[in-house]
């Protein structure tokens, strides 16, 4: 997988606008479906068939089993070949041990002992008599109880909680976490060990939509990683974004880096200000007058145009030529050029970007408007079934695919190369050919549809006219994206043929 690297900025000091991606910068569709969504029952399900298999196969106990598999993230045939390769190794490492730390006869319930911890003496309790066997270190059960529910308290680090010696490797399994803290205590670490499975685990992720409880099991290996939950968000399994078809994640990571970036925000200010003659701070001119005083504790006040001080401005001289300051000006006119050129340049793929996904965002409201209320009226004054309606959803869920996909597409014209001028010129007329087509379906659901929620309007032409006209729309759209898609995936190679003739068209 290619990675990318920032560019570096010119001789101006500007972000060079001849940013490009490779040719290769768009992964192959795949159609066919390689992930399950899981509610949470699911992932108990699978997560207690990871354990129980792993203790049965190099027979330890459940708890041990737990702790091997967090370890391996949740990869028990990782686990269980690393246990038969060293079994002695893994213990040590992970603190399973098969024998006491030290040298210590068990302890006999009733007898005086010394905390670790708080030093005082106290009577062993035969709850913690798996402890002392354990490792052979020696606690109250007042402390070890605090050590442990404030480890619980702190946050999924408690999986991995030693023994409180700090010379002592030992594991705090669940076994033992269940015998010292509270019914809230065991509640939560039972939690943050349900969702480490998740998170800790290569093949499964969490949707990442608010307030969603589902996760996407993903088949590793497969090409595309387009995935849709059942709360219905679709989005990228990689790297979480939105689903990005056919962008790649290198190239929706760099864009959005970039919009969230402050450089365009200085390439704005070299083109749209000036700077103090006296502090060098950057001012836009808000008001008419030429009369300009920087911010404290400069207080500079200065010609706008000129730049001289105002004291002792001569505005019968202000307007003519002197060297000194018509090269000044011509210095910071150049800076300013490039700087408009190329903030008006990513401007215009963002303004676009950004209106293609409020408008997925607005189809998206719109189809669930209809889907939950307007349909069934149109059910009602039409007396037909939601069956014969569903053309209707049908399209709006096209629209929404097509605007998350016309919205990528900006993404990836910003960084062909300029010298791709052949590939520019095709992938702009597609990408045209497509905004048509899609505005054509989206103006008949939008606009057309509105005249039979209409009490007077004439449904008469309803089945004859306007279901043929949306649904040959619907598949006209959805065919020409799938081939606009294709062909993106495949790097246009299209313009690689000598034969190929496209209009040319200034942009």
């Amino acid at each position: 997988m290619d990675v990318w690297e920032d560019k570096p900025m010119n001789d101006d000091g500007l972000i060079d606008d001849n940013e490009s991606m490779d040719e290769n910068e768009f992964m192959d569709i795949d159609e066919y479906k390689h992930y399950r969504v899981l509610k949470r029952d699911d992932i108990l399900k699978l997560q207690e068939d990871d354990i129980t298999l792993l203790s049965s196969a190099i027979s330890v106990s459940r708890t041990a089993a737990v702790s091997l598999l967090q370890h391996y993230a949740w990869n028990g045939q990782k686990a269980q070949d690393a246990w038969f390769d060293d079994e002695d190794g893994v213990r040590k490492f992970i603190g399973l041990m098969n024998r006491p730390a030290v040298d210590v006869e068990v302890s006999k319930s009733g007898e005086l002992l010394v905390c670790g911890i708080c030093f005082e003496f106290y009577v062993f309790d035969n709850r913690f008599e798996c402890f002392d066997e354990f490792c052979g270190h020696s606690f109250c059960s007042a402390c070890l109880e605090i050590y442990v529910s404030t480890a619980i308290r702190d946050g999924p680090g408690c999986l991995f909680l030693r023994c409180p010696d700090p010379t002592c490797r030992a594991v705090i399994g669940e076994d033992m976490v269940n015998l010292l803290v509270s019914d809230e205590g065991k509640m939560n670490y039972k939690e943050f060990l349900f969702r480490s499975y998740v998170e800790n685990n290569k093949k499964i992720k969490w949707c990442p939509a608010p307030d969603c409880k589902y996760a996407i099991e993903y088949k590793l290996g497969s090409e595309s990683y387009d995935v849709t939950c059942d709360c219905s968000l679709s989005f990228c399994w990689n790297c979480a974004e939105e689903s990005h078809r056919p962008v790649r994640c290198e190239t929706v990571k760099k864009w959005m880096s970039k919009n969230s970036s402050g450089i365009d925000n200085m390439t704005w200010i070299i083109a749209n200000s000036k700077q103090c003659p006296k502090c060098n701070l950057a001012i836009q001119k808000s008001q008419g007058c030429m009369h300009m005083t920087c911010k404290p504790p400069c207080k500079h006040e200065f010609c706008w145009i000129c730049l001289g001080p105002w004291d002792r401005h001569d505005t019968t001289a202000c307007n003519r030529y002197r060297d000194i300051v018509e090269q000044r000006k011509m210095d910071d006119k150049i800076v300013r050029k490039k700087a408009k050129k190329y903030s008006k340049r990513y401007a215009h793929y963002y303004e676009r970007w950004d209106a293609n996904h409020h408008s997925r965002d607005r189809a998206l409201a719109d189809r669930h408007e209809l889907r939950t209320k307007k349909l069934r009226q149109l059910e009602e004054k039409l007396c037909q079934t939601t069956a014969r309606l569903k053309f209707i959803a049908d399209a709006w869920e096209q629209i929404a695919e097509c605007r998350r996909v016309l919205k990528w597409t900006y993404a990836y014209g910003y960084y062909i190369p300029k010298k791709a001028s052949l590939r520019k010129e095709l992938f702009e007329y597609l990408q045209g050919e497509a905004e048509v087509a899609l505005e054509r379906l989206h103006d008949c659901a939008e606009n057309t549809l509105k005249q039979y929620f209409e009490p007077d309007g004439n449904t008469d032409e309803f089945d004859t006219k306007f279901r043929t006209k949306l649904v040959d729309l619907t598949r006209v759209t959805r065919n020409y994206f799938e081939n606009f898609v294709k062909g993106v995936a495949n790097g246009l190679s299209e313009v690689k043929k000598s034969n190929t003739k496209v209009g040319r068209k200034k942009h």
